[in-house]
């Protein structure tokens, strides 16, 4: 994605170039028109008034009507042939921004997501595509009223020289002026931006979170909240707001002022013969409709000046270069089976202390692997970076003895399939969110997924069926039911690297106890890295991995870690002797 509004803006303009090349040649078309359409009416007026009693020149006067009716529709029709075209392109225009940007933005890092709230980047989005729709409507515009006056220009120079000094110096001012403001909208409007992006990402993360606003019963702390980025936005837009009435009144001052100015000027010169009054009325009639193009021009770059401002904010946020890449020969990975191996890694979050010094993992093609460990020890980090969500800052992951950073991030992450704690779904049905897994299965292979997942008989108790939408991530299922179709959306991806998550930690007893059986056969041949906080569940694990500070401290089965009286054992014992407490 382009970095500035200007190469932003001309990627699209490329694209559409046949359209806007017609469209220029249509409004040059308009503005000879109307340039030549009020030089006849000059001449009528002025043969009219002066021979009116002479027969002799009516047919004389009806030509001049004839030929001053096709300028006239000649500019009718060439003027509304760019509105047209920009009816035709708009809508593929703007298809093309909210696609390229949702590409642009799908490209960028965990961390970026972490950075920015959802709000403001759907908000940013939406700017762009507005503000590129706006200006290409404005190009137009802005086209034909340069053209207006350059065409003007040309012809009042004809006329007279002292027309060309004179307009020359006006121009001067009215540009000096424009500058001026233009410079000033462009700032205002990027605050302005900023704060209406604010305020929405504070509306959408309220409502994202309505259920903890109402749990807490806060909901008078989040008003304030947005209150409070109300106001910034409230100022933001009063600035917006004067600067708009202030550039209005000037510069219709000034059209005001240069037109009477211009008449005067114009009485002068047809005073001491250096003009003829068809010349005097010619002049005239084109000044006024200049005067009134200048204002409209000065209005429409400080629009562009509105645009901009807009665009560059929207670009700040938006077109950050994505932290993770692609290589550009980056292979896609093909496997049936996978080994992993963390060779001296080191890694830290961005801001702090290295969290991983020197690790070395190595985990074979179909081995089931248990991670444990208190909160903050790398579990997480550990299935982060095997998935390429942040890259080592030494070291290397591998997959198959391929560095994770030579492959396509796609084929990577179409080989890992994670059941995570805190399951995300879509506001969609439960056979989409399911079907998620595997985009292209039928129904039958959906189905069997949720069979296998125990989600089969609960699905089909709701009234919809699998129809049903879930709502916001889901909020409609309770905890257990979205991690059992979590589960079902990864039996139906088949992939060779299994992720859980804390899987079967929202489940109650009976639901557990019917999917383990299932999550067996989903295991069956593949490799499985487990985090697990109810070390129960590890039981059946091929090793544990337990994780202190980032450092691997114990290894090893569960039975041989519990003969090891160590963290492994000890944590074992607190969860065993808590079980029984409860019991």
């Amino acid at each position: 994605m382009e970095k500035t509004s200007l190469r932003y803006l001309w990627h699209y303009i490329k694209i559409f170039k046949n359209y806007f090349g017609l469209g220029l040649m249509a409004i040059f078309l308009a503005i000879v028109c109307s340039r030549f359409y009020p030089y006849y009416l000059s001449e009528i007026f002025y043969t009219v008034a002066s021979e009116f009693k002479n027969p002799h020149i009516w047919p004389q006067v009806y030509h001049m009507a004839f030929l001053a009716l096709v300028l006239g529709m000649g500019n009718v029709l060439f003027y509304n042939i760019p509105l047209m075209l920009f009816s035709v392109f708009s809508p593929r225009c703007h298809t093309m921004v909210v696609r390229d940007a949702f590409d642009y933005v799908n490209q960028h890092s965990i961390a970026y997501f972490s950075n920015e709230m959802s709000g403001n980047i759907s908000t940013k989005v939406g700017q762009l595509s507005r503000s590129v729709d706006d200006f290409m409507f404005m190009s137009f515009d802005i086209a034909h009223t340069s053209l207006r006056v350059i065409i003007s220009l040309i012809i009042l120079s004809v006329i007279s020289v002292y027309y060309l000094i004179l307009l020359m110096l006006w121009l001067i001012v009215i540009g000096s002026i424009s500058l001026y403001f233009g410079k000033k909208r462009v700032k205002l409007s990027k605050e302005y931006s900023r704060s209406e992006s604010q305020a929405t990402g504070v509306i959408v993360d309220s409502l994202a979170n309505y259920s903890e606003i109402k749990s807490f019963a806060n909901f008078k702390f989040e008003r304030l909240n947005l209150l409070k980025q109300l106001r910034v936005l409230r100022k933001a837009e009063s600035e917006n707001a004067k600067a708009h009435s202030s550039i209005h009144f000037c510069l219709q001052f000034i059209t005001v002022s240069s037109t009477i100015l211009f008449i005067f000027c114009s009485i002068t010169l047809l005073k001491i013969g250096e003009i003829d009054t068809v010349s005097f009325i010619y002049a005239n009639t084109l000044f006024m409709d200049i005067s009134n193009t200048v204002f409209a021009i000065s209005w429409q770059y400080n629009n562009a000046s509105r645009i901009f401002g807009i665009l560059d904010s929207a670009l700040e946020t938006l077109s950050v270069e994505p932290e993770i890449k692609d290589k550009a020969n980056a292979i896609a990975l093909k496997a049936d089976k996978a080994s992993i191996r963390f060779d001296n890694v080191w890694f830290a979050y961005p801001g702090k202390k290295y969290l991983f010094k020197n690790l070395n993992v190595t985990i074979k093609a179909g081995e089931k692997i248990g991670i444990v460990g208190l909160s903050g020890s790398g579990k997480s980090t550990f299935l982060k970076l095997l998935s390429r969500y942040y890259d080592v800052q030494k070291g290397s992951v591998k997959i198959n003895d391929f560095n994770v950073r030579d492959l396509t991030q796609d084929s990577l992450h179409r080989h890992i399939s994670a059941i995570p704690q805190d399951v995300c779904l879509f506001n969609r049905t439960l056979f989409e969110n399911i079907r998620y897994g595997k985009t292209n299965a039928n129904e039958q292979e959906v189905f069997s997924a949720a069979q296998k997942a125990s989600a089969d008989t609960f699905i089909r108790n709701l009234p919809k069926g699998y129809q049903t939408k879930v709502g916001e991530k889901g909020v409609k299922l309770s905890g257990g039911e979205r991690q059992r179709i979590a589960i079902a959306r990864a039996i139906l991806k088949n992939a060779p690297i299994l992720v859980f998550d804390e899987a079967t930690s929202a489940l109650d007893s009976e639901s557990e106890k019917h999917i383990q059986e299932s999550l067996h056969q989903l295991m069956e041949n593949k490799t499985v890295i487990a985090i697990a906080h109810r070390l129960s569940t590890l039981r059946e694990m091929d090793r544990i991995l337990v994780f202190d500070k980032g450092q691997i401290v114990e290894e090893g089965s569960h039975t041989s870690l519990l003969r090891k009286k160590g963290i492994y054992a000890n944590l074992y014992k607190m969860q065993s002797d808590g079980f029984l407490q409860q019991n």
